[in-house]
């Protein structure tokens, strides 16, 4: 298999989401690295590294797609809205933001695309042992539907191309399980619904290992794979697992999806995102049984093994959110 040269140049956008921040230091140690970022965005821990160069840009309005996608050889497409309030939203971010790279990248002549879509892109299994397969894809929320239609993008646009579709991905810089870890810290534990509920896991560093393996590799053969670690988790063991990193203990509190639904409303007519602990796209999956994918294609194709389990990963966590002072 072909592996990436010295020379290769790789662009990234949404290098300042959460998957974006753990990615783009271990890329540029591996070779000059483009990131494109909305002029807004804080680029502080990108600033000092040689090997970085930053560009100013906006996927939605295609602003300054041309220029950054010169004398570029692949694409790593991380950028994405995970937190809104309408349809549109996603949809502008999501779908339309990569129809403009899509479009830019075939004017540029660049051919080479790995696309971070979603486990929400084929929506929750019906069952723990269920394998969903492609061109089964049931997404329920707004994320996932707008991730979906992206990737139908990508598959129709004659690129080469890799979709990666991670399960629950959580570890540094991540502020969704922020949100849980500082409930918990406080003793307090609520879960959606009621019944048990299962889920796949993968830690970042993991994923963002397997990403550059796909770059590394040249492995872009217009395929989609999901990205776990191998395991499934019972929701019971993760708040175990979390409160245990804590050294906390908690109470648990169930909340009914109907309520779950209200409280996710007055999170998005009242709060800016900055603010908001839940919304409602998010309790449409919070609300399901069973997030599991029951897929290890892409560990037996590329030899990929994952080092975390839930229960070490979680640890390192917990550890840099209170390095980092974002737990009391």
């Amino acid at each position: 298999m072909k592996l990436r040269s010295q020379d290769s140049k790789v662009l990234i956008v949404g290098a300042t989401g959460f998957v974006g921040k753990n990615l783009v230091p271990q890329m540029a140690t591996r070779g000059p690295t483009t990131i494109l970022v909305r002029a807004t965005s804080n680029t502080a821990l990108f600033r000092e590294n040689p090997n970085i160069r930053i560009l100013k840009g906006d996927l939605e309005t295609a602003n300054g797609l041309r220029e950054a996608l010169n004398d570029i050889d692949v694409v790593i497409h991380c950028a994405a809205r995970t937190m809104g309030r309408t349809y549109w939203e996603y949809y502008r971010t999501n779908t339309m933001g990569t129809a403009n790279l899509l479009k830019e990248m075939k004017a540029a002549g660049v051919k080479k695309l790995l696309f971070l879509s979603s486990h929400a892109a084929c929506g929750p299994s019906a069952a723990i042992t269920t394998t969903i397969r492609n061109g089964a894809e049931n997404p329920i929320s707004f994320y996932g539907s707008t991730k979906r239609q992206a990737e139908k993008l990508i598959i129709r646009s004659g690129l080469s191309y890799t979709i990666i579709r991670p399960v629950s991905v959580y570890g540094p810089h991540d502020t969704e399980i922020l949100t849980y870890i500082k409930l918990l810290n406080r003793g307090i534990c609520p879960v959606v619904g009621f019944g048990s509920k299962y889920l796949n896991l993968i830690y970042v560093a993991d994923l963002v290992d397997m990403i550059i393996e796909i770059v590394r590799r040249d492995h872009f053969g217009n395929r989609i794979y999901f990205a776990n670690d191998g395991n499934c988790y019972s929701f019971d063991s993760v708040l175990k697992s979390i409160a245990c990193a804590l050294d906390k203990k908690n109470v648990k509190i169930h909340i009914p999806t109907s309520i779950a639904m209200f409280i996710g409303l007055l999170n998005d007519v009242f709060l800016p995102p900055r603010f908001r602990l839940v919304t409602r796209d998010k309790v449409r999956e919070l609300a399901c049984q069973y997030w599991v994918c029951g897929e290890t294609k892409s560990i037996q194709e590329m030899g990929l093994r994952p080092k975390y389990t839930f229960e070490h990963g979680i640890i390192e966590t917990v550890e840099w959110y209170r390095k980092h002072g974002f737990l009391s």
